[in-house]
């Protein structure tokens, strides 16, 4: 395939560039032609000859320069089809694409990797006088000439883009070639260039060399120029990108002067309000550059990646599972590669390109994941001693939870500082998108740690209130439970004094935890109008708090059925589209 794009230009009469040639007796002692006589001479090679003088590259192949040169046979078709190109692009993506620096011979086992002059790498592989260059068999090798060797080819050495190549010329990715191309960035390279002397206390270069990299790209880890590297990249057209565009962009829903509570510096239960920016210009610039950004972040996939290699070079769904440069792991990899929605495939000079018409990414796996807050780590601590507890493996009792190969449990721990306080523990909601999630809360027991020596294990006795804002202001929600059962609506403690049962009533604002598991306990289900991310210190928080109905009985003595300290490992916000897929799988 040969397509106009603009790649480094180098004529034939400029080859001062390239390495010192070897010997004549280090090329071949045996010949006294050179490659241009070899070419004259062979009536396979008479329309590659014509191609030559076209762009009079004749002398190229006259002279000491020890080249390898893989001469294509063409049609006159094929030739003429050639000749209408620019020259540059004929030297650029033909000519070149047939010539490497050195001696490369076609003996034994190969399985080599070979640089040609327009910078491509393609494998010259073979055994047994069967060799192919680029996937194009050889029809005659290792003639000799005194500048070089000399292969056939049975036909065309195509030229192949590479990854970011490809960007550019493929049909129907406009949306993500004009993304890419803001982030193109063309810069002198000191290292490369040629000092030349400082005029006006500036250093001057006599010969200066620009290089261009791509800072989007490399913030995706993918070198999708580097011409040794294997990469399968997936590319959206313009209808993939589009609609992944909306459903990305519903999630960032932004409103002007967006507020939350300062908890973490607060001292009692008064909050002051931090406030959000107003710029309205700004925030829909953010939402449409974090929109954008989550559209390329897995699109790059590198066959260096063990998974990723045993199944797109080796065939293999056993391990069902890939990551994509961005370090994100994807189930199901025949879904995004569904071939219902594959509109093309282009074999690259490092890899593969796939298009498609729709980015069969899961949701929760790429743009709306679940967020999980670590318990260890609230904002804040009120009427509590605050111990971050982290068990190695060995102090977990897993009677209680599955680790899951994690290497321990981490919990945060807060303790009344008082008989008469109700403890309480704050955290902010980081990630929060304006999207509807199934809100967790993970509690374990204090036998968590099998080392405790606790005679009792009790219950704890909780509520949870979210504070968000609602678009006006700031509004407090107050989880209910979905396990309260109204007949069985009454907790029974015991006067400590005269041992009289006490009735309780409670309701659906009560949780109770399972002190036989580590309980993941549903708050409920929420839908946040508004976004919050990259909104600067602005965030929805939750506070966890031990029931007043408990404290009052504790104040008056009745701890004998309940803990008062609280131990938090994680809160859950997971989105319902992911949670609804999990209870599926159950």
């Amino acid at each position: 395939m040969l397509v106009a794009t603009a790649l480094t230009t180098t004529s034939c009469s400029d080859w001062n560039d390239w390495n010192d040639p070897q010997t004549m007796a280090d090329a071949n002692p045996y010949s006294d032609k050179t490659l241009w006589d070899n070419i004259s001479s062979r009536s396979e090679l008479q329309n590659f000859k014509t191609i030559l003088e076209k762009v009079n590259c004749q002398d190229l192949f006259k002279t000491n320069r020890f080249l390898t040169l893989w001469a294509p046979t063409l049609t006159d078709a094929q030739r003429d089809s050639i000749l209408a190109l620019k020259d540059s692009v004929i030297m650029n993506q033909f000519i070149k694409n047939h010539i490497a620096e050195y001696n490369y011979q076609a003996t034994g086992v190969l399985d080599s990797r070979i640089h040609t002059l327009n910078d491509k790498a393609y494998a010259f592989t073979g055994s047994n006088y069967a060799y192919t260059f680029n996937n194009v068999k050889l029809a005659q090798a290792n003639i000799p000439n005194n500048n070089g060797t000399l292969h056939i080819l049975a036909g065309n050495s195509p030229f192949l883009p590479n990854a970011y190549q490809y960007i550019w010329i493929a049909n129907d990715v406009d949306s993500i070639a004009k993304y890419f191309k803001q982030y193109e960035i063309t810069e002198l390279d000191p290292s490369q260039s040629v000092l030349g002397p400082i005029v006006n206390g500036k250093q001057t270069y006599i010969d200066s060399v620009m290089v261009t990299y791509n800072s989007m790209t490399n913030s995706m880890r993918a070198q999708l120029n580097n011409e040794d590297s294997t990469y399968t990249f997936l590319m959206p057209n313009n209808e993939a990108y589009d609609k992944m565009y909306k459903a990305i962009k519903s999630l960032y829903k932004y409103k002007e002067s967006t507020q939350g509570q300062n908890v973490a510096d607060a001292k009692s239960t008064t909050y002051a309000t931090i406030t959000g920016t107003s710029n309205v210009e700004y925030l829909n610039f953010l939402a449409d550059s974090l929109t954008r950004r989550q559209i390329v972040n897995n699109l790059a996939y590198s066959h260096t990646n063990r998974f990723n290699k045993a199944y797109f070079d080796d065939g293999s769904i056993a391990l069902d599972t890939i990551f994509s440069t961005y370090r994100n792991k994807f189930s199901e990899p025949d879904r995004i590669f569904d071939d219902a929605h594959i509109v093309s495939k282009q074999k690259l000079s490092n890899g593969n390109a796939v298009i498609v018409d729709s980015l069969g990414f899961k949701s929760w796996e790429t743009y709306n994941r679940e967020n999980t807050i670590i318990g260890a780590m609230p904002c804040r601590v009120l009427n509590g001693n605050l111990q971050r507890k982290s068990l190695n493996a060995v102090d977990v009792n897993t009677e209680l939870v599955d680790l899951n190969n994690q290497s321990g449990f981490t919990y945060c721990q807060a303790e009344p500082t008082s008989s008469f306080v109700k403890p309480e523990v704050d955290y902010y909601l980081t990630g929060v998108l304006s999207g509807k999630y199934r809100i967790y809360a993970v509690i374990p027991p204090v036998n968590i740690d099998k080392n405790d020596d606790s005679e009792t294990i009790l219950p704890n006795w909780l509520s949870f209130t979210m504070n968000y804002f609602n678009g006006t202001k700031l509004v407090d929600y107050q989880f209910t439970n979905e396990r309260f059962d109204p007949n069985n609506a009454e907790v029974i403690t015991y006067n400590p004094s005269t041992g009289a049962e006490v009735k309780t009533k409670i309701d659906n604002k009560d949780f109770f935890n399972n002190i036989e598991k580590v309980d993941t306990m549903l708050l409920g289900e929420f839908t946040f109008p508004y976004c919050y991310v990259g909104l600067n210190d602005v965030y929805p928080n939750i506070k966890v708090t031990c029931s007043t109905k408990f404290s009052t009985l504790a104040s008056r003595g009745h701890v004998n059925a309940f803990d008062r300290t609280i131990r938090i490992n994680a809160i859950i916000m997971r989105p319902v589209e992911y949670d609804d897929y999990l209870k599926e799988e159950e």
